[in-house]
This record gives C-alpha cells, sequence and structure tokens, in this order.
C-alpha cells in the first residue's frame, strides 16, 4: 500500500474552473471550485494527445485523497467540459494552466490513492 502523499507539500490553493457551457453571445460560462490541499510540480513531460500530437505538460498537478478538500469528480468535470467542446483551468499561485490529462492513480490494493492533473 502506497503511504500518502507528506502534508507538508500539499499546501497550496487551486482554483477550478470547469466549462459549463456557452451564453447568448457563444461565450464559455464556468463553474468554479477552490480546493486546498494541493502540490503543483513543474515538469517539461511530453504526452501525446487523442490525435496523436504530442504535448509538452507545463505542469502536474497532485490532488492527494486524505490532504486535499473539498474532494471534486475530476473525470466527471473533465469530461462534462469537453463533451461541449470547451476546457477546464487551474489556477495556482496566480499562474493559469489548461488541464490537459486527468489521472486517477490506485495503490497495490486498488484503493484510490491521489489524482495527478497534467496542465499544459
Amino acid at each position: 500500500m502506497l503511504r500518502p502523499i507528506p502534508a507538508k507539500i500539499m499546501r497550496s490553493t487551486a482554483t477550478v474552473k470547469a466549462c459549463t457551457g456557452v451564453d447568448l453571445y457563444q461565450n464559455q460560462t464556468y463553474e468554479e471550485y477552490t480546493v486546498k490541499g494541493v502540490h503543483l510540480q513543474p515538469t517539461n513531460e511530453i504526452r501525446k494527445t487523442a490525435e496523436n500530437t504530442d504535448c509538452v505538460l507545463r505542469s502536474i498537478l497532485f490532488v492527494d485523497k486524505r490532504h486535499s478538500k473539498p474532494e471534486i469528480d475530476w473525470w466527471g468535470l473533465f469530461n462534462a467540459a469537453h463533451s461541449i467542446g470547451g476546457d477546464m483551468k487551474v489556477t495556482v499561485r496566480g499562474e493559469e494552466y489548461t488541464v490537459f490529462t486527468v489521472e486517477e492513480l490506485r495503490d497495490d490494493t486498488d484503493t484510490f490513492h491521489h489524482w495527478e492533473i497534467g496542465l499544459r
């Protein structure tokens, strides 16, 4: 079983904006959430898109089962936003990112451990 992510690194707060639709003028409308107890890790990892093109991630956001509050359904928000042609934005320490990947990581007993959110 994986140990929890150390609380001492889970000190940031993220503002999450998920597209919920479009307004009368075809501008995206967003639902906003604030998640405390997250960790932003800079990276230059390359990921493939569904269209088989490369994308370089700027950062990975770690959202822990134990330390991050409130719990939100990252998969549900990500899929709902993309199903209507929208996106998800995350702001941490004044820097805004676009969510590119959402991964739910589990431990060796298949119990949910944490989210890793790929940001570009």
